[in-house]
């Protein structure tokens, strides 16, 4: 391999991706490993990049390393404090936090916090990199990033301006493995896009209702109006209703949404604002990758890498 320029890392929870970048950004291999923060054991977690990247490494002694996710919180590596909001690629880039590793440049994205209207704080990790690499520079946009924490990003010239969080695939799991709902769920049943779209549109219909109209995913079973088989599809569909219900109460939007993350994720959402009459579209499945390049470009990071 030759032309290396960057060697960046999305590094979460569970797993982590990791991308040899050559000129452009171009991605000239990635890999992935099961190896994420909480799967380090003894905070080994210098040993775990090795492990994965250790050839790259070797064969590229200039390129600088740039990580980015959840190795920058406090149970990670090392704790990047978060930049706060409006953030666009070149605060980020002022903001990086500088990593030990012997001969080498390498730092650790921040990640993001603001603050909303009602004063309460919110933070994210990983996810601000995906945006500064999915979202276009110029413009006005919405992004989503459905998964256990939704992300709502309101972004305007590249610029991150505010965000809030959804603990949506949280809920449903904690609803449907320790409360009565999940009782008379088959819970491995395939996905049912009827019940589904019937969730979701009692969710959106009105989000300030949800602690009451969750428990309509236990009187429907009961009653024989949703079968067994179809009550998790409904049961997501509503929290997912709930949320974009939510969301745009706040802050409207009548743009187009660009989603970011897991593919069947997104299909469900894509679904779901369809019915709130919103069209989507899907970002690079890889926009980690160019928002690691976008940030160590801001960074002056690839100027001497070789």
């Amino acid at each position: 391999m030759s032309g290396a320029r960057l060697i960046g890392v999305d590094w979460g929870t569970s797993s982590l991706r990791a991308y040899l970048m050559g000129a452009g950004g171009a991605v000239i291999e990635a890999r992935g490993s099961a190896l994420g923060i909480m799967r380090v054991e003894g905070g080994r977690f210098s040993s775990a990049f090795e492990e994965v990247c250790g050839d790259w490494l070797a064969e590229h002694p200039h390129a600088p390393v740039l990580l980015a996710g959840m190795i920058g919180s406090k149970q990670g590596w090392l704790e990047a404090p978060y930049c706060a909001c409006p953030a666009d690629a070149g605060a980020i880039a002022r903001a990086l936090a500088p990593l030990h590793l012997p001969a080498r440049r390498a730092h650790i994205v921040p990640g993001l916090s603001c603050v909303n209207a009602a004063g309460v704080p919110d933070i994210m990790r990983g996810e601000e990199t995906q945006i500064i690499g999915a979202i276009a520079p110029a413009g006005a946009h919405l992004a989503v990033l459905p998964g256990t924490h939704s992300k709502w990003a309101w972004v305007h010239d590249g610029s991150v301006r505010s965000f809030a969080s959804f603990m949506t695939g949280e809920i449903y799991a904690a609803l449907t493995g320790h409360t009565i709902l999940g009782r008379l769920m088959q819970m491995e049943a395939p996905y049912d896009a009827s019940a589904f779209a019937r969730g979701v549109g009692y969710g959106m219909e009105a989000p300030q209702a949800l602690l009451s109209r969750v428990f309509s995913a236990r009187t429907l079973g009961l009653f024989g109006e949703l079968a067994d088989t179809a009550l998790p599809s409904y049961l997501s569909g509503l929290l997912i209703g709930s949320e974009i219900g939510g969301a745009l109460a706040v802050s409207p939007h009548a743009g187009e949404v660009t989603l970011l993350g897991n593919a069947a994720l997104m299909q469900r959402y894509t679904e779901a604002f369809a019915i709130a009459g919103i069209a989507t579209r899907a970002g690079a499945p890889d926009c980690a990758a160019a928002g690691l390049w976008r940030i160590a470009g801001a960074a002056g990071l690839l100027a001497d890498s070789a």
